[in-house]
């Protein structure tokens, strides 16, 4: 291993090491194998060590015989990039890994490719560069960009197919045979009954030293904005059994346990799993929860949890724009959601808004300000709303809609802003620039993604070029201008 040489590669050195030396491994992931892959989270260190596919990753390439997977996390300050788990920089693997789950992380990609000198095209690549693999979740739904970068895009879950394709990586194959045998002809994405858990716990990651467990993967509720419902496979949990032995088991090393799940309160036995923390003492929090099937026991758990705050999402302003959405959420199941809230002695609460819909109206705007009022005059002293813009994605019904643009989005966030000039509201909006960028990257098609990369390529900044496509985009969806308002107004 190649020691650093200059002050910058030793202080990302040291920093890498820092972080390494405050996890704490639940399981052992010792592993000595030759064919060396880099597992690569495009963003930082705080987001994707909370990521469970890191955790998973790292455990199923190790238990590949003859692969030795390692950690690296993004940092627009690294040169080296060092692994998280033997400090080895990554131009020694032979195997590059991204997990990409969100689209803004493909352009952290990007500048780890370009740092490295190497294409962002994967037909320009030579022998002696890294095989680059793509997997996550934006592989569900996006694939145009991810097979210009990718020499091996994995659709879908981490499947048994996709390991016993490594497990045929021999380290003295070339490069080009690397790519043939870890390259398959599947289609669709693939899905697994198989749930994912920390392997490490780290007070540095978003959710603190929480020891995270995935109950419940995909989603039966079909929201038409979201990718989980319709892209991700049916739902599928893990057994109460199991969720609770998972708890016991590590509960001498923490007892904060975080859920996860597409929403966590359609698990079957969610009541039985917070008695059992109320009953244990464990710390536990959730990763989200559906507002019309919050239950007494549940929030009892999160307030013994120490938690002052809970998060719910009615998503439309309005009756009509839930219904629009297909929530299936009604303004009586919000104010219940608020009344159970007060009862279990939350003063303060977050909602969830999508808003900017292309068949929105002020009236729809205006249901959001009255329910934060409410909040208010229920007793909550801090009501804190999450505004973001729909960004119609592929793979769902509103695949074919536009995006509003972004002067309508900021006219309508001062407006909801102007009435929100309250004691104890609180508003935060998505960046509608980012949002607007993640819009283009989920939309783009093959032609434009290679025009694209070539632009990166040259160090030109990629904001104005996905800028330009967003509303190249929306100008091909006029005739849903003229029919869709129709179609989704609900009058």
């Amino acid at each position: 291993m190649r020691r650093p040489r200059d002050k910058r590669s030793w202080d990302e050195y040291e920093l890498v090491s820092k972080l390494r030396s405050k996890e704490r491994f639940i399981q052992d992931m010792e592993s000595f194998g030759d064919v060396r892959v880099a597992l690569i989270y495009p963003n930082s260190y705080e987001v994707g060590s909370a990521s469970l596919s890191t955790h998973v990753l790292l455990k199923k390439f190790n238990e590949v015989g003859s692969v030795r997977a390692e950690r690296f996390f993004y940092s627009r300050g690294f040169s080296k990039y060092y692994s998280f788990d033997s400090l080895t920089p990554l131009d020694e693997f032979r195997i590059w890994s991204f997990s990409v789950h969100y689209e803004l992380d493909l352009l952290n990609v990007f500048d780890i490719l370009n740092r490295f000198s190497i294409p962002l095209k994967k037909e320009e690549r030579n022998s002696f560069h890294p095989v680059v693999v793509i997997g996550g979740a934006m592989t569900y739904f996006s694939n145009a960009m991810l097979s210009e970068v990718g020499d091996v895009v994995h659709k879908g879950d981490l499947s048994e197919g996709f390991l016993d394709c490594l497990s045929s990586v021999d380290h003295r194959m070339s490069r080009e045979e690397i790519v043939a045998t870890m390259t398959t002809k599947r289609v669709e994405p693939a899905f697994s009954n198989s749930l994912g858990e920390s392997v490490f716990i780290s007070p540095d990651s978003v959710f603190g030293d929480r020891y995270l467990i995935e109950i419940g993967r995909g989603c039966y509720r079909k929201c038409k904005f979201c990718v989980a419902g319709h892209r991700f496979g049916r739902p599928r949990f893990r057994g109460l059994k199991d969720t609770i032995e998972l708890m016991d088991s590590v509960s001498p090393i923490t007892k904060r346990f975080g859920l996860v799940a597409a929403t966590v309160t359609d698990y079957p036995n969610i009541d039985e799993v917070a008695e059992h923390c109320i009953e244990k003492g464990y710390e536990l929090s959730v990763s989200s929860l559906r507002l019309d099937s919050l239950s007494n026991t549940l929030l009892k758990a999160l307030r013994l949890s120490k938690q002052s705050s809970f998060t719910i999402a009615p998503e439309g302003g309005s009756q009509r724009m839930r219904d629009a959405f297909a929530k299936g959420i009604s303004d009586r199941d919000i104010l219940k959601a608020l009344e159970l809230g007060r009862e279990n002695g939350f003063r303060r609460v977050k909602m969830y808004y999508i808003f900017g819909a292309a068949f929105e109206d002020s009236e729809d705007r205006r249901e959001i300000v009255k329910t934060a009022k409410k909040a208010l005059g229920m007793g909550y002293t801090n009501v804190i709303l999450s505004l973001n813009p729909l960004i119609p994605k592929p793979g769902t019904p509103f695949e074919g809609m536009p995006m509003e643009p972004i002067g309508n989005l900021r006219k309508y966030g001062r407006v909801i802003r102007s009435e929100l000039a309250l004691e104890g509201i609180k508003i935060d909006f998505e960046s509608l620039r980012e949002s607007q960028l993640q819009f283009a990257l989920a939309n783009i098609d093959k032609e434009s993604s290679g025009e694209l990369l070539g632009y990166v390529e040259r160090g030109i900044d990629p904001t104005p070029i996905l800028n330009k496509y967003a509303e190249e985009v929306n100008s091909k969806r006029k005739e849903w201008n003229k029919h869709g308002k129709e179609e989704y107004s609900g009058r």
